[in-house]
């Protein structure tokens, strides 16, 4: 298939469940931890040590031969609506009460992003919050949610969903409750972060060559901060991000690119200087939107342990709506919202975490109101059917490959 015709079948991917007939559903809520538990661990292949990181196989014949930690989705496994594991916690917190925690960095820390384009905060959850997320994430894998089809059908991740908080509780709890809105509020020396987009990616089975990020949301690049919060400790030969020293000052790559070569005139002076980070349970790395970077996944494509992340774009205080039809950076702004270009970015489907969650937001999202529609689905997706947008947005499948 020719890359002009990859939008008109992601937009018939996306409409499939409405043109089924299928609405939001009411969350599925499991009674005890046991429960959530037992639903969540696959019987037939992993281990309860793989729920906890470790990539142990019950069988003898998986010591033998290589397999993946993780299958992709059968069709039917698929899910719609909302969903919620019912998780305590960690700490004490009370949901939609407590507020949320904090976690002071250096001026040290911030200096550092803001001159290298990126930064690696070690710690900044403990392992109540590595074990929440790790449950949060078994559970959404357990039971896929059809966003994630079009990603996971690819074969991009083992599993990979945008915008999890607005389909599973969890995840938006963590962001009313944690530490991450202080964290990047520091870093982004702003009094306000917005969730933007997020992503749930667990095992990028090919891999991301160098590329820069144009899925932020309805933000510009200088009003947004990237973030990353493992899960599980980078293996020693792959699958540690990559980014080029200081290449967020660079001027050379068009902002509707993804793909970035290297070699191309402008970025010589960043190309060798080169920041790898071996990440954690519980780190936050931090970059600006366009810091050029790149993740090696293994060779043949096949993941023995979990690499599990919570990441995507936060907004900054002051930032305004930036109406991207036309781009491939839409793909990240499929909301049914009624904000339009210029105005300020304030809305249930961009939520406020720092400095504390808006409940009235909250009710909105528990309530099915932020979702997608398949008339702002066709609206905005429309526009890269047209041969110009479509060689923009091609530019993110060069980006696709293992070690380059």
């Amino acid at each position: 298939m020719n890359l002009i015709m990859s939008p008109l079948l992601i937009l018939s991917i996306l409409l499939l469940p409405c043109s089924l007939g299928f609405t939001p559903s009411r969350p599925q809520v499991f009674s005890t931890m046991n429960e959530l538990r037992q639903s969540t661990i696959k019987a037939e292949g992993i281990n309860e040590k793989v729920v906890n990181g470790s990539a142990e196989k019950k069988s003898e014949s998986a010591q033998s031969t290589k397999r993946k930690v993780l299958d992709e989705p059968a069709i039917w496994e698929y899910n719609f609506g909302l969903q919620d594991p019912n998780l305590p916690l960690p700490h004490g917190i009370v949901k939609d009460a407590t507020a949320p925690e904090t976690f002071t960095i250096t001026e040290e820390q911030i200096q550092t992003l803001e001159r290298d384009g990126v930064v690696h905060i070690k710690g900044v959850f403990d392992e109540e919050w590595v074990e929440y997320l790790r449950k949060a994430t078994a559970y959404q894998v357990d039971q896929p949610h059809f966003w994630a089809f079009a990603g996971t059908a690819s074969k991009l991740y083992d599993y990979i969903q945008r915008n999890v908080w607005q389909t599973n509780r969890s995840f938006a709890s963590f962001y009313y409750h944690s530490a991450m809105g202080h964290v990047l509020a520091q870093c982004g020396r702003t009094d306000e972060i917005r969730i933007s987009t997020d992503l749930l990616m667990v095992n990028p089975n090919k891999g991301f060559k160098w590329h820069q990020d144009n899925q932020n949301g309805p933000i510009t690049w200088e009003e947004g901060l990237r973030f990353w919060i493992t899960m599980d400790e980078t293996p020693a030969e792959y699958g540690a991000p990559v980014y080029l020293k200081g290449s967020h000052f660079n001027d050379a790559v068009d902002e509707q690119a993804v793909f970035v070569d290297i070699e191309s005139e402008g970025l010589q002076e960043y190309k060798n200087e080169r920041l790898e980070f071996r990440t954690m349970p519980g780190d936050m790395l931090i970059w600006h939107p366009r810091t050029i970077h790149k993740v090696d996944g293994p060779s043949d494509g096949i993941w023995t342990s979990y690499r599990r992340v919570l990441g995507g774009t936060v907004a900054k205080a002051g930032s305004t709506y930036h109406d991207k039809r036309g781009s491939g950076g839409v793909l990240s702004d499929l909301g049914r919202h009624s904000l339009v270009d210029g105005d300020k970015l304030k809305s249930s489907y961009f939520p406020i975490v720092y400095p504390k969650f808006n409940k009235q937001e909250a009710i909105e999202r528990d309530n099915g109101r932020v979702g997608r529609s398949p008339a702002d689905i066709i609206s905005k997706i429309g526009g890269l059917a047209s041969k110009a947008s479509s060689e923009r947005f091609s530019s993110f499948f060069q980006v696709l490959g293992s070690r380059d």
